[in-house]
């Protein structure tokens, strides 16, 4: 499994090659899993503890997660199809299920370290304040939390741009297009929203 790790990592940095991962059934499965289960629980962990979350938002949260996957699934499978490999689609899709994964939990990550460190400016402010209440900290979240949108959006467009690239040998510029289109048409067609 570490040497799996170390794969999804270089894949992260646009380095190594898809086909080196795991691409074995039990492999995929398990990275499924985390993905569409795991990764939509984590940022409301807290609130499900604190019973304050609805389990109906949650669960429709990661039917959705499921099926936008399967259609990526089945986006990848078509276009390595269409171009003569679909041999490749077990590493191709286990690869960026992995980076996914990465991507995700480093930007769950960022905005944690985010939220604790505004917590914790907040708590000294009243400390020497000597008094609670206005704190200015939401419209800096906000710019956090963009900014790990946009930042891991580009990030992940070009690790699954590096990962079809060289799967599907073809040039960076039409992979990066083909990962755009893969990424984002769950939600230009609507279908899980």
């Amino acid at each position: 499994m570490l040497t799996s790790i170390k794969h999804f990592a270089k894949l992260c940095f646009c380095s190594g090659d898809p086909a080196d991962v795991d691409g074995r059934t039990p492999t995929l499965v398990v990275l499924f899993l985390i993905l569409v289960v795991l990764i939509p629980v984590l940022p409301q962990l807290a609130d499900l503890m604190s019973q304050n979350a609805s389990y109906t938002g949650l669960v429709v949260q990661v039917l959705g997660t499921t099926f936008k996957g399967l259609f990526i699934a089945l986006c990848i499978y078509v276009i390595l199809h269409i171009r003569s490999v679909p041999q490749q689609f077990r590493q191709t899709f286990s690869s960026y299920l992995g980076v996914s994964i990465i991507i995700a939990l480093f930007s769950l990550v960022l905005i944690g370290a985010a939220e604790i460190v505004m917590s914790l400016l907040h708590e000294l402010r009243s400390y020497f304040d000597g008094r609670a209440g206005y704190s200015r900290s939401g419209g800096f979240m906000s710019i956090v939390y963009s900014l790990v949108f946009h930042i891991t959006t580009v990030w992940k467009i070009l690790a699954i741009g590096y990962i079809l690239y060289k799967s599907m040998k073809v040039k960076f510029w039409q992979a990066g297009v083909v990962a755009i289109m893969v990424i984002y048409a769950p939600e230009v067609l609507k279908i899980f929203s």
